[in-house]
């Protein structure tokens, strides 16, 4: 059973160098690499050729028995960079993994062996995801983006949770696969502009309409190469706010964002004048109430 490992990047070359001297270092699995770059400007095409046979003009070659795909797009945004690679995709399973993810040496194989030992095609392999550990350091809201799960909820993968969450929830393209044919029933929509949320709607549309199944998988382990600190916080949850508008216009029947009395606490709670109260108190607290009021803003501004 071959595998396509596909990996959207942009503007990140030297990170991308590190990823993919990690997947192509896998052993004991058939698999390709498709790398799809969204109009960088930085020396990306460089390095991806590096690992492309010099003695070759063709877009793909041999390296370590591997093929490497380069394709290169003009800036149309994750979604559409991941179905551009499903579409040139030979392989039977489908990995999707980020620019700044390393993965482990057995990472491919854990995939691989959960496919084969769950061959039914509405089967989603989550594998794990933390912050890399060779990062020059983890930050304090890195940590909360992990424990709290706006970026990542792992900690709710926990048995005793298993059949409260519902599996669209984590469907994360940094480390996930799923076979081919079920990804063809349906594909990542591609209005979306902002970072965040695409992948969810996409799981949650497989589960709804195609009865998507998600196994985790803990030991398929990738390490997430990207420092993030409190200054990035008014970005990225102003563009998750965004986004999650758009999924709620995409599936008015689910409840993407906070309505009624919870959205009116939560905005009471985390104005100008609480806000600087619950810092005080702590920095996990703060930073809840911090992302949800960004949230909020990227809500408003989308209207």
């Amino acid at each position: 059973m071959k595998l396509s490992v596909i990996i959207p990047t942009h503007n990140r070359a030297d990170v991308l160098k590190t990823c993919l001297e990690k997947v192509i270092a896998q052993q004991g699995v058939d698999f390709e690499v498709i790398v799809v770059d969204d109009g960088s400007t930085d020396h990306t095409e460089k390095i991806v050729k590096q690992f492309i046979d010099p003695e070759g003009a063709q877009s793909i070659a041999r390296l370590r028995g591997t093929d490497i795909r380069y394709i290169k797009q003009s800036g149309s945004h994750q979604a559409v960079a991941r179905n551009r690679g499903v579409e040139v995709a030979t392989g039977e399973i489908i990995v999707f993994i980020g620019d700044d993810i390393f993965v482990e040496p057995e990472f491919l194989i854990k995939h691989h062996d959960r496919h084969t030992e769950n061959p039914d095609e509405n089967v989603v392999v989550l594998g794990f995801t933390t912050w890399d550990p060779n990062l020059p350091k983890i930050t304090k809201y890195m940590r909360f983006l992990e424990d709290s799960g706006w970026q990542f909820g792992y900690k709710f993968l926990h048995p005793k949770w298993i059949g409260r969450m519902d599996p669209f929830k984590f469907f994360y393209t940094s480390n996930i696969s799923l076979k081919k044919s079920f990804l063809e029933k349906e594909k990542f929509n591609e209005d979306f502009l902002f970072y965040g949320w695409e992948d969810i709607e996409l799981g949650y549309r497989l589960w709804k309409h195609h009865d998507m199944k998600m196994y985790y998988e803990p030991q398929a382990i990738a390490y997430h190469h990207h420092y993030i600190d409190e200054t990035d916080l008014v970005k990225k949850m102003r563009n998750v706010g965004k986004s999650a508008l758009h999924f709620q216009h995409l599936q008015p029947d689910i409840q993407i964002i906070p309505r009624g009395m919870k959205a009116m606490v939560l905005k009471l709670a985390s104005n100008k004048y609480t806000l600087p109260i619950f810092r005080l108190l702590g920095k996990n607290t703060y930073y809840k109430l911090k992302s949800w009021n960004e949230f909020f803003h990227g809500v408003e501004e989308e209207f």
